[in-house]
Protein backbone atom coordinates (compact mmCIF):
# COMPACT_ATOMS: atom_id res chain seq x y z
CA UNK A 1 0.00 0.00 0.00
CA UNK A 2 1.66 2.79 -1.23
CA UNK A 3 1.72 6.25 1.39
CA UNK A 4 -0.23 8.34 -1.01
CA UNK A 5 -3.36 6.05 -0.15
CA UNK A 6 -2.61 5.55 3.03
CA UNK A 7 -2.75 9.37 3.51
CA UNK A 8 -5.76 9.43 1.60
CA UNK A 9 -7.36 7.08 4.24
CA UNK A 10 -6.43 9.11 6.91
CA UNK A 11 -8.04 12.28 5.48
CA UNK A 12 -11.27 10.51 4.80
CA UNK A 13 -11.34 9.32 8.83
CA UNK A 14 -10.48 13.31 9.45
CA UNK A 15 -13.22 14.15 7.58
CA UNK A 16 -15.43 11.74 9.89
CA UNK A 17 -15.75 9.31 6.84
CA UNK A 18 -16.82 5.63 8.52
CA UNK A 19 -14.07 3.38 6.53
CA UNK A 20 -14.68 0.18 5.05
CA UNK A 21 -12.18 -2.92 3.49
CA UNK A 22 -13.47 -6.07 1.50
CA UNK A 23 -10.98 -8.15 -0.05
CA UNK A 24 -10.67 -10.81 -3.03
CA UNK A 25 -9.72 -11.77 -6.06
CA UNK A 26 -12.58 -10.80 -8.22
CA UNK A 27 -11.09 -12.99 -11.02
CA UNK A 28 -13.91 -13.83 -14.19
CA UNK A 29 -15.87 -11.36 -12.47
CA UNK A 30 -19.62 -12.21 -11.98
CA UNK A 31 -23.03 -10.63 -10.46
CA UNK A 32 -22.38 -11.96 -7.11
CA UNK A 33 -19.07 -9.77 -6.79
CA UNK A 34 -20.90 -6.98 -7.67
CA UNK A 35 -23.88 -7.51 -5.38
CA UNK A 36 -20.90 -8.15 -2.86
CA UNK A 37 -19.21 -4.70 -3.41
CA UNK A 38 -22.55 -2.93 -3.69
CA UNK A 39 -23.41 -4.55 -0.02
CA UNK A 40 -19.82 -3.19 1.08
CA UNK A 41 -20.17 0.17 -0.07
CA UNK A 42 -23.87 0.49 1.56
CA UNK A 43 -21.74 0.03 4.87
CA UNK A 44 -19.35 2.90 4.77
CA UNK A 45 -18.76 6.06 3.13
CA UNK A 46 -15.02 5.11 1.91
CA UNK A 47 -14.07 1.82 0.66
CA UNK A 48 -11.06 0.65 -0.06
CA UNK A 49 -10.71 -3.16 -2.09
CA UNK A 50 -7.92 -5.42 -1.48
CA UNK A 51 -7.18 -7.54 -4.58
CA UNK A 52 -5.04 -10.08 -4.66
CA UNK A 53 -1.72 -10.49 -6.88
CA UNK A 54 -1.63 -12.58 -9.61
CA UNK A 55 0.76 -13.89 -7.58
CA UNK A 56 -0.96 -14.43 -4.23
CA UNK A 57 -3.69 -16.35 -6.24
CA UNK A 58 -1.83 -18.58 -8.17
CA UNK A 59 0.32 -19.44 -5.24
CA UNK A 60 -3.44 -20.61 -4.16
CA UNK A 61 -5.63 -21.95 -6.49
CA UNK A 62 -2.63 -23.69 -8.94
CA UNK A 63 -0.82 -22.31 -12.34
CA UNK A 64 -4.00 -22.07 -14.15
CA UNK A 65 -5.25 -18.88 -12.30
CA UNK A 66 -5.78 -15.85 -12.30
CA UNK A 67 -8.10 -16.08 -15.32
CA UNK A 68 -7.81 -12.42 -15.67
CA UNK A 69 -4.38 -10.59 -15.03
CA UNK A 70 -4.62 -8.26 -12.20
CA UNK A 71 -4.17 -5.06 -14.76
CA UNK A 72 -7.28 -5.86 -16.03
CA UNK A 73 -9.03 -6.95 -12.77
CA UNK A 74 -7.99 -3.57 -11.44
CA UNK A 75 -9.38 -1.71 -14.27
CA UNK A 76 -12.65 -3.21 -14.30
CA UNK A 77 -13.03 -2.61 -10.70
CA UNK A 78 -12.26 0.86 -10.79
CA UNK A 79 -14.56 1.58 -13.86
CA UNK A 80 -17.75 0.27 -11.45
CA UNK A 81 -16.97 3.47 -9.50
CA UNK A 82 -17.33 1.55 -6.07
CA UNK A 83 -14.20 1.88 -4.81
CA UNK A 84 -12.52 4.67 -3.26
CA UNK A 85 -9.26 2.68 -3.33
CA UNK A 86 -7.89 -0.40 -4.77
CA UNK A 87 -4.97 -1.95 -3.00
CA UNK A 88 -2.93 -4.94 -4.69
CA UNK A 89 -1.69 -7.46 -2.11
CA UNK A 90 0.99 -9.33 -2.12
CA UNK A 91 2.11 -13.13 -1.62
CA UNK A 92 4.69 -12.54 0.81
CA UNK A 93 2.78 -9.79 3.07
CA UNK A 94 2.38 -11.60 6.66
CA UNK A 95 -1.37 -12.85 7.67
CA UNK A 96 -3.97 -9.83 7.74
CA UNK A 97 -1.42 -7.17 7.06
CA UNK A 98 -3.81 -4.97 4.83
CA UNK A 99 -6.50 -5.33 7.84
CA UNK A 100 -4.23 -4.02 10.70
CA UNK A 101 -2.52 -1.55 8.03
CA UNK A 102 -5.69 0.32 7.45
CA UNK A 103 -7.82 -0.85 10.62
CA UNK A 104 -11.12 -0.24 9.34
CA UNK A 105 -14.21 0.84 10.69
CA UNK A 106 -15.68 -2.13 9.18
CA UNK A 107 -14.46 -5.50 7.40
CA UNK A 108 -16.84 -6.91 5.25
CA UNK A 109 -16.40 -10.56 4.46
CA UNK A 110 -18.76 -13.75 3.75
CA UNK A 111 -18.60 -16.64 6.27
CA UNK A 112 -16.12 -18.91 4.72
CA UNK A 113 -13.20 -16.28 4.95
CA UNK A 114 -12.69 -16.49 8.44
CA UNK A 115 -13.22 -19.53 11.34
CA UNK A 116 -15.58 -18.14 14.35
CA UNK A 117 -11.86 -18.24 16.44
CA UNK A 118 -10.26 -15.24 13.79
CA UNK A 119 -13.69 -13.22 13.45
CA UNK A 120 -13.16 -12.87 17.77
CA UNK A 121 -9.26 -11.83 17.35
CA UNK A 122 -10.24 -9.67 13.87
CA UNK A 123 -12.08 -7.24 16.39
CA UNK A 124 -8.81 -6.01 17.71
CA UNK A 125 -7.85 -4.29 14.58
CA UNK A 126 -12.00 -3.07 13.10
CA UNK A 127 -14.54 -1.65 15.50
CA UNK A 128 -16.78 -3.73 12.96
CA UNK A 129 -16.93 -7.16 10.60
CA UNK A 130 -19.78 -7.61 8.92
CA UNK A 131 -20.13 -11.01 7.48
CA UNK A 132 -22.48 -11.09 4.20
CA UNK A 133 -23.87 -14.01 2.70
CA UNK A 134 -22.78 -15.13 -0.82
CA UNK A 135 -24.57 -12.76 -3.13
CA UNK A 136 -24.75 -15.43 -5.96
CA UNK A 137 -25.55 -19.55 -5.91
CA UNK A 138 -22.13 -19.68 -8.73
CA UNK A 139 -18.53 -18.82 -7.97
CA UNK A 140 -15.52 -18.16 -10.12
CA UNK A 141 -14.24 -21.44 -9.48
CA UNK A 142 -17.92 -22.96 -10.43
CA UNK A 143 -17.94 -21.36 -13.37
CA UNK A 144 -14.43 -22.63 -14.58
CA UNK A 145 -14.89 -25.75 -12.91
CA UNK A 146 -18.22 -26.54 -15.47
CA UNK A 147 -16.17 -25.32 -18.50
CA UNK A 148 -13.22 -28.11 -17.46
CA UNK A 149 -15.81 -30.67 -16.86
CA UNK A 150 -17.80 -29.93 -20.32
CA UNK A 151 -14.85 -29.78 -22.42
CA UNK A 152 -13.32 -33.07 -20.29
CA UNK A 153 -16.68 -34.91 -21.61
CA UNK A 154 -16.22 -33.91 -25.10
CA UNK A 155 -12.59 -34.59 -25.24
CA UNK A 156 -12.35 -37.91 -22.94
CA UNK A 157 -12.14 -40.82 -25.68
CA UNK A 158 -14.98 -43.58 -23.82
CA UNK A 159 -14.72 -42.02 -20.53
CA UNK A 160 -18.60 -43.88 -19.86
CA UNK A 161 -17.00 -47.11 -20.57
CA UNK A 162 -14.03 -46.36 -18.36
CA UNK A 163 -15.85 -45.17 -15.81
CA UNK A 164 -18.20 -48.35 -15.60
CA UNK A 165 -15.09 -50.27 -15.37
CA UNK A 166 -13.78 -48.34 -12.59
CA UNK A 167 -17.11 -48.89 -11.34
CA UNK A 168 -17.39 -52.33 -11.26
CA UNK A 169 -13.76 -53.04 -10.40
CA UNK A 170 -14.98 -50.88 -6.86
CA UNK A 171 -17.91 -53.31 -6.51
CA UNK A 172 -15.73 -56.20 -6.65
CA UNK A 173 -12.78 -54.94 -4.25
CA UNK A 174 -15.61 -54.38 -1.60
CA UNK A 175 -17.60 -57.76 -2.22
CA UNK A 176 -20.49 -55.62 -3.46
CA UNK A 177 -24.49 -56.79 -2.87
CA UNK A 178 -28.08 -55.98 -2.94
CA UNK A 179 -27.96 -56.38 0.86
CA UNK A 180 -25.84 -53.23 1.03
CA UNK A 181 -28.50 -50.76 2.63
CA UNK A 182 -29.67 -47.11 1.70
CA UNK A 183 -27.49 -45.10 0.69
CA UNK A 184 -24.77 -47.21 -0.50
CA UNK A 185 -26.22 -48.25 -3.92
CA UNK A 186 -27.56 -44.42 -4.89
CA UNK A 187 -23.74 -43.85 -3.34
CA UNK A 188 -22.36 -46.23 -5.68
CA UNK A 189 -24.55 -44.88 -8.38
CA UNK A 190 -23.67 -41.51 -8.50
CA UNK A 191 -19.99 -42.83 -9.15
CA UNK A 192 -21.04 -42.54 -12.70
CA UNK A 193 -21.21 -38.58 -12.00
CA UNK A 194 -17.42 -38.62 -11.92
CA UNK A 195 -14.65 -37.16 -14.52
CA UNK A 196 -12.24 -39.01 -12.47
CA UNK A 197 -12.11 -42.38 -14.43
CA UNK A 198 -9.19 -43.86 -12.83
CA UNK A 199 -10.40 -43.45 -9.37
CA UNK A 200 -13.94 -42.41 -9.21
CA UNK A 201 -14.97 -41.31 -5.48
CA UNK A 202 -18.38 -40.32 -4.16
CA UNK A 203 -19.65 -38.78 -1.14
CA UNK A 204 -23.20 -38.19 0.26
CA UNK A 205 -24.78 -37.14 3.44
CA UNK A 206 -28.65 -37.25 3.95
CA UNK A 207 -29.48 -33.11 5.11
CA UNK A 208 -32.67 -31.10 5.15
CA UNK A 209 -34.99 -34.37 3.96
CA UNK A 210 -32.70 -35.22 1.39
CA UNK A 211 -30.01 -37.20 0.39
CA UNK A 212 -27.16 -34.97 -1.36
CA UNK A 213 -24.29 -36.29 -3.43
CA UNK A 214 -20.97 -35.30 -4.93
CA UNK A 215 -17.94 -36.83 -6.72
CA UNK A 216 -14.60 -36.27 -7.58
CA UNK A 217 -13.74 -33.79 -10.83
CA UNK A 218 -10.69 -33.92 -12.60
CA UNK A 219 -9.12 -30.54 -14.41
CA UNK A 220 -8.93 -31.00 -17.95
CA UNK A 221 -5.28 -29.74 -18.07
CA UNK A 222 -4.34 -32.48 -16.24
CA UNK A 223 -1.97 -34.65 -18.17
CA UNK A 224 -3.46 -37.81 -18.86
CA UNK A 225 0.03 -39.61 -17.79
CA UNK A 226 -0.39 -37.95 -14.32
CA UNK A 227 -3.71 -39.00 -13.59
CA UNK A 228 -2.63 -42.77 -14.44
CA UNK A 229 0.49 -42.54 -12.41
CA UNK A 230 -0.18 -40.75 -9.24
CA UNK A 231 1.28 -40.97 -6.21
CA UNK A 232 -0.88 -39.45 -3.85
CA UNK A 233 -4.54 -38.77 -4.05
CA UNK A 234 -4.58 -34.94 -3.44
CA UNK A 235 -3.98 -32.69 -6.88
CA UNK A 236 -5.04 -28.97 -7.08
CA UNK A 237 -6.48 -30.42 -9.95
CA UNK A 238 -8.67 -32.31 -8.55
CA UNK A 239 -11.97 -31.02 -6.89
CA UNK A 240 -12.59 -34.11 -4.52
CA UNK A 241 -16.08 -36.04 -3.88
CA UNK A 242 -16.47 -34.55 -0.54
CA UNK A 243 -15.58 -30.66 -1.53
CA UNK A 244 -18.01 -31.10 -4.23
CA UNK A 245 -20.71 -32.50 -1.71
CA UNK A 246 -20.50 -29.71 0.88
CA UNK A 247 -20.28 -26.98 -2.57
CA UNK A 248 -23.55 -28.44 -3.24
CA UNK A 249 -25.01 -28.19 0.26
CA UNK A 250 -24.09 -24.90 0.65
CA UNK A 251 -22.89 -22.52 3.69
CA UNK A 252 -23.58 -25.57 6.15
CA UNK A 253 -21.92 -24.34 9.34
CA UNK A 254 -23.08 -27.31 11.80
CA UNK A 255 -22.95 -30.70 9.09
CA UNK A 256 -23.45 -32.91 12.24
CA UNK A 257 -24.99 -36.06 10.20
CA UNK A 258 -23.42 -39.34 9.19
CA UNK A 259 -21.21 -39.05 5.88
CA UNK A 260 -21.11 -41.53 3.67
CA UNK A 261 -17.81 -41.89 1.23
CA UNK A 262 -16.44 -44.61 -1.14
CA UNK A 263 -12.91 -43.67 -0.28
CA UNK A 264 -11.86 -42.67 2.98
CA UNK A 265 -11.79 -38.83 2.93
CA UNK A 266 -7.62 -37.90 2.40
CA UNK A 267 -6.49 -35.73 5.32
CA UNK A 268 -7.12 -32.16 3.76
CA UNK A 269 -10.73 -33.42 3.02
CA UNK A 270 -10.92 -34.58 6.95
CA UNK A 271 -9.91 -31.09 8.04
CA UNK A 272 -13.11 -29.35 6.25
CA UNK A 273 -15.29 -32.15 7.31
CA UNK A 274 -13.79 -31.66 10.95
CA UNK A 275 -14.82 -27.82 10.74
CA UNK A 276 -17.94 -28.67 9.42
CA UNK A 277 -19.31 -30.32 12.28
CA UNK A 278 -19.00 -33.89 11.36
CA UNK A 279 -18.91 -36.07 14.03
CA UNK A 280 -19.22 -39.91 11.97
CA UNK A 281 -18.04 -41.58 9.10
CA UNK A 282 -18.55 -44.34 6.88
CA UNK A 283 -16.57 -45.68 3.82
CA UNK A 284 -16.11 -48.60 1.48
CA UNK A 285 -12.35 -49.11 0.66
CA UNK A 286 -9.36 -47.48 2.01
CA UNK A 287 -5.97 -47.03 1.26
CA UNK A 288 -4.01 -47.60 4.46
CA UNK A 289 -0.64 -47.86 3.41
CA UNK A 290 -0.17 -44.13 1.58
CA UNK A 291 0.77 -41.31 4.14
CA UNK A 292 -2.41 -38.93 3.40
CA UNK A 293 -4.46 -41.97 4.82
CA UNK A 294 -2.63 -42.25 7.71
CA UNK A 295 -2.42 -38.27 8.56
CA UNK A 296 -6.46 -38.12 7.64
CA UNK A 297 -6.59 -41.32 10.15
CA UNK A 298 -4.90 -39.72 12.99
CA UNK A 299 -6.96 -36.26 13.06
CA UNK A 300 -10.16 -38.23 12.89
CA UNK A 301 -8.72 -40.15 15.82
CA UNK A 302 -7.82 -36.80 17.20
CA UNK A 303 -10.94 -34.83 16.93
CA UNK A 304 -13.09 -38.37 18.31
CA UNK A 305 -14.63 -39.02 14.51
CA UNK A 306 -16.03 -42.03 14.32
CA UNK A 307 -15.11 -44.07 11.14
CA UNK A 308 -16.49 -47.34 10.20
CA UNK A 309 -16.27 -49.35 7.02
CA UNK A 310 -19.08 -50.46 5.77
CA UNK A 311 -18.58 -53.72 4.01
CA UNK A 312 -17.69 -55.34 7.12
CA UNK A 313 -19.62 -53.05 9.51
CA UNK A 314 -16.73 -53.05 12.08
CA UNK A 315 -16.07 -50.03 14.11
CA UNK A 316 -12.99 -48.38 14.23
CA UNK A 317 -12.71 -47.08 17.56
CA UNK A 318 -10.84 -43.78 18.02
CA UNK A 319 -7.09 -44.35 19.55
CA UNK A 320 -5.14 -41.69 20.76
CA UNK A 321 -2.76 -40.81 18.18
CA UNK A 322 0.25 -39.94 20.86
CA UNK A 323 0.04 -44.47 21.16
CA UNK A 324 0.78 -45.25 17.77
CA UNK A 325 1.63 -42.59 15.61
CA UNK A 326 3.37 -42.90 11.71
CA UNK A 327 6.14 -40.04 12.20
CA UNK A 328 7.05 -39.93 8.69
CA UNK A 329 3.32 -39.48 7.38
CA UNK A 330 3.40 -35.83 8.48
CA UNK A 331 3.56 -33.30 5.79
CA UNK A 332 5.52 -30.28 6.73
CA UNK A 333 7.39 -31.70 9.74
CA UNK A 334 9.17 -34.67 11.60
CA UNK A 335 8.57 -34.47 15.36
CA UNK A 336 11.42 -37.06 16.56
CA UNK A 337 13.87 -34.53 15.87
CA UNK A 338 12.23 -31.50 17.63
CA UNK A 339 14.61 -30.45 21.13
CA UNK A 340 12.24 -28.73 22.98
CA UNK A 341 8.41 -29.33 24.10
CA UNK A 342 7.25 -25.35 22.95
CA UNK A 343 9.27 -26.16 19.58
CA UNK A 344 7.14 -29.13 18.95
CA UNK A 345 3.97 -28.14 20.46
CA UNK A 346 4.46 -25.49 17.93
CA UNK A 347 5.37 -27.73 14.69
CA UNK A 348 2.37 -29.89 15.80
CA UNK A 349 0.00 -27.38 16.03
CA UNK A 350 0.51 -25.77 12.73
CA UNK A 351 0.49 -29.29 11.23
CA UNK A 352 -2.89 -29.96 12.38
CA UNK A 353 -4.13 -26.32 10.97
CA UNK A 354 -2.51 -27.81 7.47
CA UNK A 355 0.04 -25.12 8.10
CA UNK A 356 3.93 -25.21 7.20
CA UNK A 357 5.71 -23.77 9.67
CA UNK A 358 8.32 -22.99 7.93
CA UNK A 359 6.18 -20.55 5.54
CA UNK A 360 6.89 -16.83 5.49
CA UNK A 361 2.91 -16.31 5.63
CA UNK A 362 2.82 -18.30 9.23
CA UNK A 363 5.86 -18.15 10.52
CA UNK A 364 5.85 -16.20 13.94
CA UNK A 365 8.72 -14.74 14.62
CA UNK A 366 10.60 -11.59 12.86
CA UNK A 367 11.66 -11.49 9.28
CA UNK A 368 14.88 -10.02 8.98
CA UNK A 369 14.87 -9.74 4.71
CA UNK A 370 13.83 -11.32 1.61
CA UNK A 371 15.33 -12.09 -1.78
CA UNK A 372 14.04 -13.66 -4.66
CA UNK A 373 14.35 -17.19 -3.10
CA UNK A 374 14.93 -17.10 0.26
CA UNK A 375 13.36 -15.48 3.56
CA UNK A 376 16.01 -14.94 6.45
CA UNK A 377 15.09 -15.00 10.37
CA UNK A 378 17.11 -15.25 13.86
CA UNK A 379 16.66 -18.79 14.73
CA UNK A 380 13.66 -19.14 17.59
CA UNK A 381 15.38 -22.21 19.14
CA UNK A 382 19.25 -21.91 18.61
CA UNK A 383 21.83 -24.62 19.75
CA UNK A 384 23.75 -24.46 22.69
CA UNK A 385 27.15 -22.10 22.77
CA UNK A 386 26.26 -20.12 19.76
CA UNK A 387 27.10 -16.22 19.44
CA UNK A 388 24.51 -15.96 16.21
CA UNK A 389 22.03 -18.34 14.55
CA UNK A 390 20.02 -17.10 11.50
CA UNK A 391 17.52 -19.04 9.72
CA UNK A 392 17.83 -19.10 5.54
CA UNK A 393 14.49 -20.63 4.58
CA UNK A 394 13.00 -20.88 1.07
CA UNK A 395 10.40 -18.41 0.09
CA UNK A 396 8.57 -20.92 -2.11
CA UNK A 397 7.02 -24.53 -1.23
CA UNK A 398 10.38 -26.59 -1.54
CA UNK A 399 11.22 -29.82 -0.40
CA UNK A 400 13.38 -31.21 -2.65
CA UNK A 401 17.00 -30.21 -3.15
CA UNK A 402 16.67 -31.77 -6.65
CA UNK A 403 14.09 -28.76 -6.89
CA UNK A 404 16.76 -26.28 -5.11
CA UNK A 405 18.01 -24.46 -9.03
CA UNK A 406 20.98 -22.70 -9.65
CA UNK A 407 19.85 -19.26 -9.52
CA UNK A 408 18.69 -20.17 -5.56
CA UNK A 409 21.94 -21.31 -5.09
CA UNK A 410 23.91 -18.73 -6.25
CA UNK A 411 21.35 -16.47 -3.85
CA UNK A 412 21.67 -18.35 -1.32
CA UNK A 413 25.48 -17.91 -1.49
CA UNK A 414 24.70 -13.86 -1.85
CA UNK A 415 22.56 -14.04 1.74
CA UNK A 416 25.20 -15.78 3.68
CA UNK A 417 27.71 -13.06 2.47
CA UNK A 418 25.26 -9.96 3.51
CA UNK A 419 24.40 -11.80 6.97
CA UNK A 420 28.32 -12.35 7.51
CA UNK A 421 28.79 -8.28 6.35
CA UNK A 422 25.88 -6.67 7.78
CA UNK A 423 26.41 -8.63 10.72
CA UNK A 424 29.95 -8.38 10.97
CA UNK A 425 30.25 -12.88 11.54
CA UNK A 426 34.57 -13.28 12.69
CA UNK A 427 33.31 -17.24 11.60
CA UNK A 428 31.53 -19.97 11.96
CA UNK A 429 29.64 -22.66 9.45
CA UNK A 430 26.53 -22.44 6.52
CA UNK A 431 24.38 -25.80 7.42
CA UNK A 432 21.88 -27.25 4.93
CA UNK A 433 20.25 -30.26 5.08
CA UNK A 434 18.71 -32.32 2.87
CA UNK A 435 16.74 -35.63 1.81
CA UNK A 436 15.20 -38.23 4.67
CA UNK A 437 15.03 -36.70 8.46
CA UNK A 438 15.57 -39.15 9.90
CA UNK A 439 18.80 -39.18 8.48
CA UNK A 440 19.42 -34.95 8.45
CA UNK A 441 18.29 -34.68 11.41
CA UNK A 442 15.95 -31.67 10.11
CA UNK A 443 12.46 -31.17 12.11
CA UNK A 444 11.37 -29.19 9.15
CA UNK A 445 11.02 -30.52 5.77
CA UNK A 446 10.88 -27.17 3.85
CA UNK A 447 14.38 -26.72 2.59
CA UNK A 448 16.15 -24.00 4.90
CA UNK A 449 20.26 -23.48 6.20
CA UNK A 450 21.27 -22.16 9.34
CA UNK A 451 24.69 -19.65 9.59
CA UNK A 452 25.93 -19.88 13.00
CA UNK A 453 28.45 -18.16 14.80
CA UNK A 454 29.76 -20.07 17.90
CA UNK A 455 30.72 -18.02 21.15
CA UNK A 456 34.25 -17.19 21.61
CA UNK A 457 36.17 -19.85 23.50
CA UNK A 458 32.78 -22.29 23.08
CA UNK A 459 32.07 -25.23 20.74
CA UNK A 460 28.38 -25.58 19.20
CA UNK A 461 26.75 -29.08 17.75
CA UNK A 462 25.21 -28.74 14.92
CA UNK A 463 23.30 -32.51 14.35
CA UNK A 464 23.49 -34.42 10.97
CA UNK A 465 21.79 -37.50 11.59
CA UNK A 466 18.10 -37.65 13.34
CA UNK A 467 16.01 -40.27 15.44
CA UNK A 468 13.20 -42.60 14.62
CA UNK A 469 11.50 -42.09 18.10
CA UNK A 470 10.36 -39.11 19.51
CA UNK A 471 12.38 -37.92 22.62
CA UNK A 472 11.54 -39.27 26.12
CA UNK A 473 11.27 -35.98 27.60
CA UNK A 474 8.91 -34.25 25.07
CA UNK A 475 5.33 -35.14 24.48
CA UNK A 476 3.13 -35.11 21.73
CA UNK A 477 -0.60 -34.07 23.16
CA UNK A 478 -3.76 -34.67 21.78
CA UNK A 479 -6.29 -32.34 19.64
CA UNK A 480 -3.53 -29.59 18.10
CA UNK A 481 -5.97 -28.45 15.59
CA UNK A 482 -7.91 -26.84 18.97
CA UNK A 483 -5.33 -24.64 19.01
CA UNK A 484 -4.08 -21.50 17.31
CA UNK A 485 0.10 -22.47 16.61
CA UNK A 486 1.13 -18.79 16.19
CA UNK A 487 0.52 -18.18 19.73
CA UNK A 488 2.11 -21.08 21.07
Amino acid sequence: MTNEQLNEIKLARQDGKKIGLVQGSWDLFHIGHLKYLKKAKELCDFLVVGMDSDEKIRSRKGISRPIIPETEREEFIDLLAIANIIVLKLLDEPKWHLIKEIKPDVLVCIKENYSDEELEQLKEYCSEVAVLPRQSETSTSDKIRKIIISERNKKLKDIEGDLNSSIENLKQRIGYNDDFPEPLPMLIESLKNSTDYICPVAACCYCNGEWHFGTNQVDINTPKYDIQNRTELYYSSVEHAEINLLKKLGNVSNLDVPFFTTLFPCDKCMKVLIDKGVKEIFYLEDHPERNWSKRSHALASQKGIKTTRINTFERIEETPVVDNIDMMGYKFIYPPNAREQEQLDIMMSMEAQGKDPLAPEYINQEILFKTDFWFISKNRFPYNGVEAQFLIASLYPIYDINDVSPEMWNDLQKVCYRLIEEYKLPGGAICFRYGNPAYSGSSLKRLHAHLITPKQDEKTKFTIGGHQELRKELKIRKNYGDQDGEKQ
